[in-house]
């Protein structure tokens, strides 16, 4: 101590008070000292935790780079691989086209047809003109020119279908004209097709179920009565045997229908298919068989006498020709 702290303190004992200050402080004894040496240090250790606190919230929350190492080679692996699988699949698939493109797989094999009834496979095989050992697509392609000589070469086909089978090989399906009608010429017959073409294949007897033309020049004429007869229900058109083109110097659309009934109708070919639908009670209410005229309105009337007779002599051929 000092000597002011020394006087200042025998004074006090003189006065019986107690000094403001420690002199054990002052004459620096070892609890004291050790004492203040164990807070300063907490207070270090304090100061020290709320730095290494402040520093913690400063530092990046997916820790350390030694930490984010391995997924960082994770990521670069997967996108390596990535490209990888993209460069193979690249150079791939060109050699399968090419390994393809020369293996016989690529050349056309066989060729099947279907759906036609009238004309020979043979003939449409020929006439389609496919190629086979040849190259299947570039023939697949080009399938348009070789239908379109088809049905240039076979009037009977309507239309084609080409599909592929079985890798390397063609299925032609073909849809052919009906015959609806023959035409009569001289004795023998010739089918007409529903688009209103005839044929000039010739038949010597005529098919029972469809009905003779005669007297027709014009295909225009034809497909025009044939659009009328095909409205006709099927009662009516399964009646009518024979169709005769009978024109006047009046009248360019008449027609004789004989039925297989006995009677004969006379009607006009844009009339025909309205007016023939009266025909089953007319015939009905006739009492014997004669001639129903649709030319103008509906009338009914016996045979003459001599083309009666010519009648029912006739049917007799008929049926035996049928």
């Amino acid at each position: 101590m000092t000597p002011w702290q020394k006087a200042n303190l025998s004074y006090l004992k003189e006065k019986g008070d107690q000094p403001s200050w420690s002199p054990s402080i002052i004459d620096g004894s070892p609890d004291t000292m050790t004492e203040e040496i164990v807070e300063e240090e907490a207070s270090d250790e304090t100061k020290t935790d709320d730095v290494e606190m402040e520093e913690s919230k400063g530092e990046p929350t997916n820790g350390s780079f030694a930490d984010r190492l391995p997924k960082i080679k994770s990521q670069r692996d997967l996108l390596l691989h990535r490209r990888l699988i993209f460069l193979i699949v690249l150079f791939t698939i060109p050699l399968l086209f090419t390994l393809y493109y020369v293996s016989p797989l690529s050349k056309l094999a066989k060729v099947t047809v279907s759906g036609n009834n009238k004309v020979a496979t043979a003939e449409i095989l020929k006439d389609t003109n496919f190629r086979l050992q040849e190259n299947l697509w570039t023939q697949f392609f080009q399938r348009g020119q070789n239908e379109e000589k088809l049905t240039a070469e076979q009037p009977r086909i309507k239309s084609t279908s080409l599909s592929i089978e079985n890798i390397n090989h063609f299925h032609l399906t073909v849809t052919e004209y009906q015959e609806v009608a023959l035409l009569a010429k001289g004795d023998t017959y010739s089918p007409i097709l529903e688009n209103g073409q005839v044929m000039e294949e010739t038949l010597k007897k005529p098919t029972q179920d469809l009905p003779i033309l005669e007297n027709f020049t014009s295909e225009k004429k034809i497909l025009s009565v044939l659009k009328k007869y095909r409205k006709l229900s099927q009662e009516i058109r399964s009646g009518i045997s024979q169709i005769n083109y009978a024109p006047t110097k009046s009248n360019d659309e008449l027609l004789n229908l004989y039925m297989n009934d006995g009677n004969q109708v006379i009607v006009n070919i844009s009339n025909l298919t309205k007016q023939m639908q009266y025909y089953p009670q007319v015939a009905k209410d006739m009492k014997e068989k004669g001639i129903v005229d649709m030319e103008v309105g509906i009338f009914t009337y016996a045979y003459p006498k001599e083309e009666k007779k010519t009648t029912e002599s006739s049917e007799p051929q008929e049926s035996e020709n049928q």
